[in-house]
């Protein structure tokens, strides 16, 4: 016979047992953008379902100085990040998404703390990977739709001589751990075209898949390659229940 704890035990695991729609649905999306400077990635915040806080790591929100229903915080130090996920988790802080803008600015401001603590660069770019890799499992983990917002990095593959482009994060190692924390990972392109009449046009779009020598990937499978930059609509695609845009 089960003792009163161990019964209570078994039901808390239990009541913890949904189906994956069910799980996924109370997790919220979880979305990683990277881009060239000035492509637009901050103005995509904009985009985004619900009521909206971007986290702002880069003095960049004069793109977003008059949207609607979307609030904003400057931060500077590591340890603010710390406690806005902590408020978040808690309830202080109510929001249907927030958007970290940027990972990249966040693990270069994690650096200069660490260089200014310890005279070794190797322990300190560890120590970053370390408090980088749990700041983003803690925002990962919220039950709410989270936009994580990055610079991108071109780097040369030295046995084909090719470029590829990923996102950009301090040091060799981090950039390529990285993508493996979200199972949608985007990438902001420009393209140029000609109308009949001659005039170029630049278009935004969002790659969604492996190509062109860009790292990017849909879990989900129900993207298509390139998919307009609205983040309302893709996290309705990718099944979430639908959330007013903030535009």
């Amino acid at each position: 016979m089960l003792s009163t704890g161990e019964s209570k035990m078994n039901d808390k695991i239990l009541n913890r047992i949904k189906t994956p729609n069910e799980l996924v649905e109370q997790q919220g999306a979880k979305l990683l953008v990277y881009g060239e400077s000035g492509v637009g990635k901050t103005t995509l915040c904009q985009t985004a379902p619900g009521k909206t806080l971007v986290v702002s790591m880069e003095s960049g929100l004069l793109s977003i100085k008059d949207a609607e229903n979307l609030d904003a915080i400057e931060v500077k130090e590591a340890s603010e990040i710390e406690e806005i996920a902590q408020l978040l988790e808690n309830g202080t802080l109510d929001y249907d998404t927030v958007c970290l803008d940027s990972i990249t600015e966040m693990s270069e401001i994690l650096l200069s703390q660490e260089k200014a603590k310890s005279k070794d660069p190797r322990r300190a770019y560890g120590e970053v990977i370390e408090v980088m890799i749990k700041t983003m499992r803690r925002f990962r983990d919220l039950p709410l739709h989270v936009v994580f917002i990055a610079k991108q990095s071109r780097e040369r593959d030295e046995s084909s001589g090719m470029f590829h482009y990923q996102p950009m994060m301090v040091g060799a190692k981090l950039p390529m751990q990285i993508p493996y924390f979200f199972d949608e990972v985007l990438v902001m392109r420009t393209f140029d075209n000609e109308t009949d009449e001659g005039k170029k046009v630049t278009s935004r779009w969002l790659q969604t898949r492996l190509g062109q020598n860009y790292i990017a990937k849909d879990r989900s499978g129900k993207l298509e390659e390139f998919e307009n930059p609205n983040l309302t609509d893709i996290i309705n695609k990718l099944g979430f229940a639908e959330v007013q845009t903030n535009e």
